[in-house]
């Protein structure tokens, strides 16, 4: 017997193979429709914004999304992890995370808020050397709140494993969003695409509200202040602060390192590497979502101390994201310049798409380890892999674009960072998790 066959028979001797498929169908539908709407929305928005002013605006969706790294706190994955390993085995300790992570979460999305406020003149003028994007920035930091609240939201949702809700919810945010960017940003240019961008997270805070309550009513919990104790506190300073500084490792190396690609080669160059990096998450969609349901899953098996089940799941997700990644990967990579058409002539370089969609095989890889890691809550082991990556994607984009690579060049660090990154979680899992 196979390797395959043997794994999902093992899964689905058990509810484990059903909870997958289920959550795989709805997080895999959902990531679907919503990347496919987010996809016609970028390529539309890059032809009514051109190459420059589309480069401003995706300099300033990067800037907003490392702030909501920072803004998260780790919460998202903290409330992910717990929520789905107490929900069977000890449901009085939910209201306690779900109060903790919440009301932390509001806490954490005005202080980042007021931090970018009061940056948003330096982060204009000195880190991106285009101090007419001030007011650009402002209006991102202010719609940053509601994406803080949603990023845990969608974790308090994961935790009850109600992937239905995260699907539906960020298609109709996701469509809303696209509406209301393309309308402004035809009116109002940059400054009008970051407010349609932002408000599509206002859509998503609601709609997430909702779904929790349902989720609430239907496990019958009392969501009460005196249910906090000090060991659930403990939880946030184990487990949330070195997620949150794992996390700190990504969104602000990313942002740094396309701060240095608009130094070295404007906006312009800021513009291809934002199409070929929207085509490495439309290629990452699927992966994303069978992401979603691993560490839920994970986790639930972890409180029920189940060992065998957990390698059996982690193996074949990384098995079934491997495969899926390079399907994808050769599409894009074969219609790359057909994909480049539809953003206009000024868009014709498709070396940076290529080099883009090959790094995803290595991401996808990296994801499904790093969500298994954290389902042990060993989140400093984590740590230790996001700031090596970190710091190799710094270093490999120093060298490629101080050779003027430009858009190529920040490509090529990508790859080859991930590439490491892939390789050390590999040794990881077979020298210490000795999977066979």
């Amino acid at each position: 017997m196979n390797l395959k066959n043997e794994i999902i028979n093992k899964i689905g001797s058990s509810d484990i193979g059903k909870r997958i498929l289920k959550g795989a169908f709805w997080s895999f539908t959902g990531t679907a429709l919503a990347k496919l709407i987010v996809l016609l929305g970028g390529i539309l928005c890059a032809r009514i914004l051109g190459k420059v002013e589309y480069g401003e605006f995706g300099m300033i969706r990067s800037t907003i999304s490392m702030f909501v790294a920072l803004g998260t706190v780790g919460l998202g994955l903290t409330a992910t992890k717990y929520i789905s390993e107490y929900r069977e085995c000890n449901k009085s300790r939910i209201s306690s995370i779900f109060i903790l992570t919440s009301v932390f979460s509001v806490i954490t999305g005005i202080l980042v808020t007021f931090i970018i406020l009061l940056l948003a003149p330096y982060l204009a003028e000195k880190s991106l050397h285009a101090p007419y994007l001030i007011n650009e920035i402002r209006f991102g930091a202010i719609l940053l709140f509601f994406t803080v609240i949603d990023a845990v939201q969608t974790g308090i949702l994961a935790g009850f494993e109600d992937f239905r809700s995260i699907a539906i919810n960020t298609f109709i945010s996701n469509v809303g969003e696209v509406i209301l960017m393309l309308i402004a940003a035809y009116f109002y240019n940059v400054i009008g695409a970051i407010i349609g961008f932002g408000l599509g997270y206002v859509i998503l805070f609601f709609l997430n509200i909702n779904s929790i309550k349902k989720n609430i009513q239907r496990d019958r919990l009392q969501i009460e202040m005196k249910s906090i104790s000090m060991q659930d506190l403990g939880i946030l300073y184990r487990f949330s602060i070195p997620a949150t500084l794992s996390s700190l490792m990504v969104a602000p190396a990313f942002w740094f390192v396309r701060s240095l690609l608009v130094r070295q080669g404007g906006f312009s160059e800021m513009g291809l590497y934002e199409v070929a990096d929207q085509w490495k998450i439309i290629i990452l969609f699927i992966p994303s979502a069978i992401s979603q349901i691993v560490l839920p899953i994970l986790s639930n098996i972890v409180g029920k101390k189940d060992s065998d089940s957990f390698w059996n799941v982690l193996k074949y997700n990384i098995y079934l994201n491997v495969v899926v990644s390079f399907v994808l990967v050769m599409f894009v990579v074969l219609a790359s310049n057909y994909i480049l058409e539809f953003y206009g002539t000024e868009f014709s370089d498709n070396r940076p798409i290529i080099i883009l969609a090959f790094s995803t095989i290595f991401t996808s890889i990296s994801c499904v380890v790093g969500l298994a890691i954290s389902s042990k809550a060993k989140m400093w082991i984590g740590f230790f892999f996001n700031a090596f990556w970190a710091c190799m994607l710094i270093m490999f984009s120093y060298i490629f674009l101080h050779n003027d690579l430009g858009a190529v060049g920040l490509s090529l660090a990508v790859l080859c960072s991930y590439m490491i990154h892939a390789l050390l979680q590999f040794m990881y899992l077979y020298f210490i998790v000795r999977i066979k």
